[in-house]
């Protein structure tokens, strides 16, 4: 990764995309890195690193320049904006034939995308920080890990990012966007179910489960699968003859969040600006965080089962503070950086997160702090 000519921009300077700009200052990594936001540079961030954004079209619709003068020039771009601008920043990263990455649970980019049915497509990875991200590559690498290939499969991914000591009727702090939380709770979910893709409801499909000792509730919600579901069910799909009885992604939380989401969300039927404005202004924020994987492929009835489970927690890295969410998500994208950067990924074109080899990825820079 020693080259002088790279040049990545981070478009974003929230807690995500600060965190990624400081992780990758932090490395060994050479060359150049950019960061650019609307909002006032941190004090932490040099002059020279720092670029003022005008941002005027938080929509999908109509062409957008506003990003051109930044992305241009640029080796790669790691989008830690809202998903509302991943279209207009994915336009420039397209037209100036630049790589891109994103953070995102959200589908909208993926839709452009097949709209477009452009074979000459710059890279591009979105899903690829925490959920989806690394749980999803975790969740492919067990699933295709199995001893017993020719019986029935059940995949199960469970993510939370909990707060450690919440105590409100919600039992949750917010400890990253209020916007990406509500989508998630709104939107579609993607499922395997017989070997077929199917949506069910977000906040659907409850369930309630032990970890370590500890009970947690389970639910649905969109995004965290990202393209796996698509990977397991179609063109990919080495288990053919082998259908998969159920693929899922539910969002951890502790007892009793769940029916007053549902209340909020299902119940007074709220329009999704006004969620939003509530998640925002009136749930206390946290860095004292929590953030759960737990994974696990078996073979139905055969004993055969693969798990994958880790909590992590704020931590010091190269001496700076991180909470739990800041870090398992800029990590998730670092390493696909560096994957790309040092060809271990497709050099164009639209790309998987579970194209990524978990045991790469486990030797990236920062690749170990996800190991069990």
């Amino acid at each position: 990764m020693k080259n002088q000519d790279i040049h990545i921009g981070i478009v974003g300077a929230g807690n995500i995309g600060f965190a990624i700009y400081q992780l990758l200052v932090s490395s060994d990594m050479e060359g150049k890195i950019s960061i650019a936001d609307i909002i006032e540079k941190s004090e932490y961030i040099p002059e020279a690193d720092y670029v003022r954004l005008q941002i005027t079209k938080p929509t999908y619709e109509g062409e957008s320049t506003q990003f051109d003068d930044f992305v241009n020039g640029k080796t790669l771009i790691i989008n830690a904006l809202p998903y509302t601008q991943n279209i207009n920043l994915y336009k420039s990263c397209h037209k100036s034939n630049v790589a891109y990455f994103d953070l995102s649970e959200d589908d909208g980019l993926d839709k452009y995308i097949s709209e477009l049915n452009d074979e000459t497509l710059p890279f591009t990875m979105p899903h690829c920080g925490l959920a989806p991200g690394m749980s999803t590559i975790v969740a492919y690498h067990l699933l295709t890990k199995l001893t017993t290939p020719h019986t029935l499969k059940t995949l199960k991914i469970r993510v939370g990012a909990l707060s450690q000591n919440a105590s409100n009727k919600l039992r949750y702090y917010t400890s990253w966007s209020g916007d990406g939380l509500v989508n998630e709770y709104l939107g579609d979910c993607q499922v395997i179910q017989n070997g077929k893709m199917i949506t069910e409801k977000a906040l659907s499909g409850y369930e309630k489960l032990t970890i370590n000792g500890k009970e947690y509730e389970a639910f649905n919600t969109s995004g965290g699968i990202g393209t796996l579901a698509k990977t397991i069910e179609g063109k990919w799909n080495r288990f053919e003859s082998a259908p998969i009885v159920r693929a899922d992604y539910k969002t951890l939380r502790r007892i009793g969040h769940h029916d007053y989401v549902d209340f909020l969300f299902n119940d007074l039927q709220l329009d999704q600006s006004s969620l939003t404005a509530i998640f925002k202004s009136c749930i206390p924020k946290t860095k004292k965080d929590r953030v759960i994987i737990y994974v696990t492929a078996s073979n139905d009835g055969q004993g055969d089962e693969l798990t994958y489970y880790k909590i992590f927690k704020p931590t010091q890295i190269h001496g700076r503070h991180f909470s739990a969410i800041e870090y398992t998500t800029a990590i998730g994208v670092i390493s696909m950086v560096e994957l790309y950067l040092n060809n271990k990924l497709p050099e164009k074109g639209y790309v998987r997160q579970e194209q990524a080899d978990w045991k790469d990825t486990l030797k990236t820079i920062y690749g170990s702090y996800y190991r069990e």
